[in-house]
């Protein structure tokens, strides 16, 4: 002990003095710190976000593809793009058109079950009959199909100028999030002759994807249009969203 003490007293100058110099240099580095650190709220311009490989691919895919983005309003409809006429995606019209098909269907599906309940008494069923004077046969022709435009984002859409695809959209029948173009052609009557991939209109397609497009365009029927071009050709586009 008496040893380190006296090593202490031949050299405590030189002790002394680095110990000085060591609190000289961290204080200067502590304040070098702070100086260069940015303030809350502020930003340094020098700061990077780093994202990996994939996450870039998705953001570009979202750049090039906005229909693409999983936030994106999708309302599950068929639109013809080419179509003059534009409606909301919730159509007042529309949504009185299925609640009228559906009334419809219910009160035959009554009639059928009423007739069949008679049929197994033994009882014979009578039709009404009605005066054909007093008909008016516009209230029992189907009206003419008619193109539209639906606004927003849809499942399913189509290039095919006047003609109206019957509803069939697979979207929600695969896991991932992807676009398929599926190039037809039609006759006149609206039946799909031809159904082919276009890989170079579809993003992030799988193979579940896939199957479903080809398959709902091969038995998708448009309306008959005698003016259409025999065949037509256009594209048949599915939107599918993850689940």
């Amino acid at each position: 002990m008496s040893g380190l003490l006296d090593w202490f007293e031949r050299n405590k100058l030189g002790v002394i003095g680095s110990l000085a110099m060591h609190s000289m240099l961290l204080f200067a580095f502590s304040m070098w710190q702070i100086s260069t650190s940015p303030a809350e709220g502020e930003s340094s311009e020098m700061q990077m976000d780093v994202i990996s490989a994939d996450e870039a691919e998705d953001l570009m895919q979202r750049i090039e593809h906005p229909e693409l983005a999983p936030r994106t309003a999708v309302t599950n409809l068929t639109s013809n793009i080419t179509a003059q006429h534009t409606v909301p995606s919730y159509s007042p019209t529309r949504l009185a058109e299925n609640v009228e098909h559906e009334l419809r269907e219910m009160e035959q599906q009554e009639f059928d079950r009423l007739a069949a309940e008679r049929r197994a008494r033994g009882e014979e069923v009578e039709m009404p009959q009605l005066d054909p004077s007093k008909w008016n046969k516009e209230l029992y022709m189907e009206k003419a199909a008619e193109p539209v435009k639906v606004s927003g984002a849809t499942t399913v859409w189509h290039d095919l100028q006047g003609r109206v695809r019957a509803e069939d959209v697979p979207g929600y029948l695969c896991k991932e999030h992807g676009r398929v173009a599926i190039a037809v052609q039609l006759d006149r009557q609206g039946r799909v002759l031809k159904a082919e991939f276009d890989a170079s209109q579809s993003a992030g397609a799988d193979e579940c994807m896939l199957e479903h497009a080809l398959s709902s365009a091969k038995r998708a029927r448009f309306n008959a249009l005698g003016s259409a071009p025999d065949p037509q050709k256009g594209t048949v586009y599915f939107l599918f969203l993850p689940q």
